[in-house]
């Protein structure tokens, strides 16, 4: 410690200031930065200290060079023989190295699944609804935090290995949920497409070689046999005419108006319950000749994918339920003001699944089975594929329909096949 009370009032000076400047200081006090994040921070400290340690000769230089390392060491105790501070963190310790043998000498570390993890979800902040990015950032933690505990560390990117992700994915099957049940293939594939999506962005984002391949992509997922189930077309199923009615009939009856008017909104459209919950006045066209509902992305509520942006129409009671909601708004900037918040959608599907759940317990049967009701209705009208996608915003095959039209041809369209499948199903 020859050097460092020499230059004391300056050298403290200096070392706070390099920290304001390259900023993240609370992060890298409490150990929260991954090695490269440090390394970084490190060097844009090292740097500016760097400009400061420039004196009138080399050897003020090299003194103030060594004064910095002594006062970034001091808070330690040191190792009796080297010298070096102990338990020091991992951005002091690579300020020391780099003042003491330069950016060169020290070699950056390679971005690991936790530094992919980090860029991924600051380069998807902003561009959701709170909402629904807080869901999403919850699922990616989540992925990512199943990875490293499966493979007991935080793996470097470019050491991954193919038989590293299927011990991955036999961990992630073997999770158990809430009620002693295994999570689904399905939930898997989900956490599996959400880490391909994380990793693969960090190879062209971090500089990664040209050559790497993640081992996660094409990864199969093994299917389990369930006794009874007849594959996908059973998860949920559209309810029976008795159902629908005795369900319908509960609902208008008891449940808060706006639940209700949700109800038939939903069962008139095939839409999904996020887009009517999420719905705007101005998203709601009823005095046109062509009666109609916008379902587009807007700041308090994203669309699934690109094709489920679209107009559906308003027919027979769908029409008078938005007609009625319209009245209800009342003024408000959203259809249904009172679920104009965070997780709505959630809150709605619980409150109609208890009436639901009154008339059936089949776990088949769910808000999701009036599209599969509006799917059945469109198939034995005999509605063309083509309508049946502009209706319940499936993606459409032919690239000719995805691109070219307009939305007027495409609404009347729509019209006529909704107006064809709901005459049908109201003559039974």
């Amino acid at each position: 410690m020859k050097v460092y009370p020499q230059f004391h009032s300056e050298v403290e000076q200096a070392i706070e200031k390099a920290k304001r400047q390259a900023g993240h200081e609370a992060a890298a006090d409490r150990g929260a930065l991954t090695q490269r994040q440090a390394f970084a921070l490190a060097r844009a400290r090292a740097a500016i200290l760097a400009k400061d340690a420039i004196g009138a000769s080399d050897q003020e230089t090299a003194e103030k060079r060594e004064a910095f390392i002594e006062a970034l060491s001091a808070p330690y105790n040191l190792d009796d023989e080297t010298l070096d501070p102990l338990n020091v963190t991992e951005v002091d310790r690579l300020t020391i190295n780099i003042l003491r043998n330069g950016a060169e000498a020290t070699k950056r570390p390679d971005p690991t699944l936790e530094d992919a993890m980090k860029l991924y979800l600051a380069e998807k902040r902003g561009t959701q609804p709170s909402d629904s990015y807080s869901r999403a950032e919850g699922q990616v933690k989540r992925s990512v935090a199943l990875t490293q505990e499966a493979l007991g560390r935080d793996p470097v990117l470019t050491e991954l290995t193919r038989e590293e992700a299927r011990s991955v994915r036999d961990h992630m099957l073997d999770q158990v949920k809430s009620d002693g049940q295994r999570i689904s293939p399905e939930s898997v594939q989900k956490y599996l497409n959400l880490l391909r999506a994380v990793i693969n962005f960090a190879a062209t984002e971090m500089d990664i070689a040209a050559t790497f391949n993640s081992p996660f992509n094409k990864l199969p997922i093994p299917q389990r046999k369930v006794v009874g189930s007849s594959g996908d077309g059973e998860k949920r199923l559209p309810l029976s005419p008795v159902i629908l009615k005795a369900a319908h009939k509960r609902i208008t009856g008891s449940a808060r108006s706006d639940l209700a008017l949700i109800w038939r909104l939903l069962a008139g459209t095939g839409c999904r319950l996020s887009e009517i919950v999420g719905l705007r006045v101005e998203d709601v066209d009823t005095k046109g000749d062509l009666p109609h509902i916008k379902i587009v992305w807007h700041e308090k509520r994203r669309v699934k994918t690109q094709s489920s942006i679209r107009q559906v129409p308003l027919v027979g009671g769908a029409l008078t339920a938005a007609q009625e909601a319209l009245e209800a708004a009342d003024g408000a900037d959203m259809l249904f003001p009172r679920y104009a918040r965070a997780r709505s959608s959630e809150a709605v599907s619980a409150a109609l699944m208890k009436h639901l759940r009154a008339i059936t317990p089949d776990p088949r049967h769910s808000l999701h089975s009036l599209r599969h009701n509006m799917k059945d209705w469109l198939r034995e009208a005999e509605v063309s594929k083509q309508d049946q996608d502009l209706i319940l915003g499936h993606a459409q095959e032919d690239v000719g329909d995805r691109v070219y039209g307009g939305n007027v041809a495409r609404l009347k369209a729509a019209t006529r096949a909704m107006k064809k499948a709901l005459e049908l199903n109201h003559r039974r």
